[in-house]
């Protein structure tokens, strides 16, 4: 059965989840005509409510939705709702749609953007799973040309996780194109994607085609600090399969490495030594990215 604990929050009305309804002629409900944002509480603190809201305003320009509530709006509108959910480990949906009108393709004249958020309960990923690592497997990228903006449309994310279900994996990493090594990584279907290659930890650049993940960033901001050599790069199937490590990052999974890719052992199997050293030091610096509910 199918687990609604948590709350909602529908354009200013509080509601359990189950209860929760949105307008049917809502744009994100025809069209996928908006964006979101995923916050992690953890011990009843927010991770990173700053960097998410940050990109959920940068997503919102860049479909030219106008930001409907301020900042400091949002953070107040988060901060009460998890205080009213009382979950100390939840994920936080932050969503916002062009609004409700007439079903037609150009912008509403005079629409409203609609918001929308929940909170429910998140678990962490287990410490054997990430003792042993998780398998991926290799799918090709068939996502829109600005896969960079956190919208709704997520279709082709959605068929690529359901790949690796059904492979018995746990993510579906992208490969764009068939250039020579066999293509280039992108990033997986909910998380972004790193490789250690000669010891070096490398990771696809910001350049449009993948999503600028906030947990990538403190993740190479960390390592940077703790004197680990990071790369940008372009990084081909054939670099990934041959590589030492491979680590998924994202606001679920943290930092997770992979044991096996397409079936095939990855390195040593298990999380390897430097995914592990990337783990501790991104936990170490949740510290100074925590948002308390109650100040």
């Amino acid at each position: 059965m199918l687990d609604y604990t948590g709350i909602a929050w529908v354009n200013g009305e509080f509601s359990s989840l189950q209860e929760a309804r949105v307008p049917f002629l809502d744009r994100g409900y025809f069209f996928g005509d908006g964006v979101y944002e995923a916050v992690k509480v953890r011990d009843g603190k927010l991770f990173a409510l700053p960097e998410h809201l940050e990109r959920f305003e940068r997503s919102m320009k860049e479909i030219r939705i106008t930001p409907p509530k301020t900042t400091g709006e949002l953070t107040a509108l988060v901060l009460e709702c998890v205080e009213k959910a009382g979950l100390p480990n939840a994920m936080v949906y932050l969503q916002v749609t062009r609004g409700v009108g007439p079903r037609m393709h150009a912008f509403l004249p005079e629409g409203e953007p609609m918001v929308t958020l929940f909170v429910a309960p998140m678990t962490s990923v287990e410490e054997k799973v990430r003792k042993a690592g998780v398998s991926c497997i290799t799918v090709p990228d068939e996502r829109w040309a600005h896969p960079h903006i956190k919208t709704l449309n997520l279709l082709p994310n959605v068929l690529a996780k359901q790949a690796a279900v059904e492979q018995g994996a746990y993510e579906a990493i992208l490969v764009l194109g068939t250039e020579p090594g066999g293509g280039l990584i992108t990033e997986a279907s909910s998380s972004n994607v790193a490789a250690v290659i000669r010891g070096k930890v490398v990771t696809p650049p910001l350049n449009g085609r993948i999503l600028p993940g906030v947990s990538r960033a403190i993740m190479l901001e960390t390592a940077r600090e703790a004197g680990i050599e990071v790369e940008e790069r372009e990084i081909t199937l054939e670099e990934l399969r041959s590589a030492e490590e491979i680590i998924l990052t994202s606001t679920g999974c943290e930092v997770l490495g992979v044991g096996k890719l397409d079936g095939v052992t990855v390195g040593e199997g298990g999380a390897g030594p430097m995914t592990e050293r990337l783990y501790e030091i991104f936990m170490a610096g949740w510290e100074k990215r925590l948002t308390s509910v109650k100040s």
